[in-house]
This record gives structure tokens, sequence and C-alpha cells, in this order.
């Protein structure tokens, strides 16, 4: 067992560290969950299981990339997929290809919010990564929101480095193929464009995304974006940032639980 002041030292430590890499675990797992409260609730479990956990962090790695392994482990409870795509179901269905499809939406003199154009392509980006297989989702995530090397995604996933470097090359080039094809952000002559699917989400009487969360989306917006290698475009657009503070979490943490 440690001793008392070890242990103490650690619980700062693992407080600390959960605070610096906040922003960034929230980008992980709110790109696996889907949505703000099951973010939030992953986010709780893990800090509390880290926070009683002590005994079991033995120096062999480091606190960072056991604070990680902890998190993704909680996320694969919330993790789902899907086995296509919205655009292509709707166009099997309809039997007609994706761009006929999106030419099929009338969409002349409409104006819709910036936040709620920003917040359809939250949902379309996500579903893209809906449709990628679980390890390789979580292998791109810590990758592109983490940032994380591949020996230490390797060491988080109880993984060979190796395989790491195939998982994430895979989720890459499914990415890609699903983006390539589609994406009016990557390239503006192609069918799927977010303000169409707001059109047919509202014609169809369907609900509108709505959590408020904030994008980091300057880089989507200037001549930068336009210039990067497609990969480092979609790596770039899975980037995000929200209101909800390290400080507010705490709180929350501490009307739920006696440990702080």
């Amino acid at each position: 067992m440690m001793q008392i002041n070890e242990k103490m030292i650690i619980e700062n430590r693992v407080t600390v560290e959960f605070q610096n890499q906040y922003q960034k675990l929230f980008g992980m797992v709110y790109r696996m969950t889907e949505n703000l409260q099951d973010t939030e609730d992953v986010l709780q479990n893990a800090f509390i299981k880290a926070y009683n956990n002590i005994d079991g962090f033995r120096e062999e790695s480091k606190l960072s990339t056991w604070l990680y392994r902890i998190t993704v482990n909680e996320s694969y409870r919330y993790l789902k997929t899907w086995n296509k795509l919205p655009v292509v179901s709707i166009s099997e269905n309809l039997g007609v290809s994706e761009k006929t499809f999106f030419e099929s939406i009338d969409c002349t003199e409409v104006e819709y919010d910036k936040l709620i154009i920003e917040e359809m392509r939250e949902k379309c980006m996500r579903g893209f990564l809906r449709c990628v297989p679980q390890k390789m989702r979580v292998c791109f995530l810590l990758k592109s929101c983490l940032e994380l090397k591949n020996k230490e995604i390797a060491a988080i996933m109880d993984i060979s480095e190796a395989n790491a470097k195939v998982l994430l090359f895979r989720a890459r080039q499914r990415l890609k193929e699903m983006f390539e094809y589609r994406c009016s952000l990557i390239d503006p002559s192609k069918p799927c464009k977010c303000y169409l699917w707001i059109k047919y989400m509202k014609d169809k009487g369907l609900l509108l995304p709505n959590e408020k969360i904030n994008y980091k989306n300057e880089e989507l917006e200037n001549e930068h974006f336009k210039n990067m290698e497609l990969l480092k475009q979609i790596e770039c657009m899975y980037h995000v940032e929200h209101n909800y503070t390290y400080p507010e979490f705490i709180e929350r943490l501490k009307n739920i639980s006696a440990i702080l």
C-alpha cells in the first residue's frame, strides 16, 4: 500500500493532469459518445475512478497514459456504430445516387443561422466517424484529439505499436474515402453540403442539433485549410472545444461525490 503522503502527492498529480488534459479529453470523448451528456458522464466517471484507484498506478507508465487508458475504457461503454452513412441508406432506399439526392433538395433563397450550420457540420462529421470500426475510431481520436505518439496509443489500447500504426492508417483511409467523394468542405464541387442536410431535416420534421458547442473552425474558413493535404483537413475538423470549464466540472463532481 502507498504511504499516506505519497498517495496525497499522486492524488494531487491526478487532479492537475486531468485539468491540464481536460479540453483534449473532452474533444476525444465527445467524438466517441456523440453527445454532451454522455461526455460529461464519461469524464466524471473516469476522474472518479482515477482518483479512487490511485493504488493501481505503479509508475510503470506516464500518469497521463494511465489517465487516458481509464478514460478510453470508460468511453467504450458508450460507443455506437452505424453500418452505413445516412445519405447512403437514404439514396439506396430512393434508388438514386447521392448526388441526385442532394440535387433534389430545393434550397433556393434559404438562409440558416451560422451556429445551426456549425452544429450540422459537427453532427455530420460524427456520422462519418461512427462508420469507422471501434478500435480504428479510438486510435484515430487518440491521435487527432490528444495528439499522441503511436507508442503512447499502443500503451493506452494495450496493443503493439505496429498494430496501432496499422489501425491508424486504416482509420485515416476509411475517413479519407468517405470525405473525399462527398464533403463540400474538402472539395466545393462535392454534393454533400451542410445546409442541404439542414433543409432535408427541416422538411422531414427532424430535430436539428442544438448542443451549442463552440467549434474551433477558424482553420476551416481561411486559406491555410484550403491548402492542407486531405488527411490534415480531416484531422483539423476533428478538434473541438466547449463552454464547459474545468472548475464547473469539479463543482459537478463535488455534487455527486464526496471524494474531494
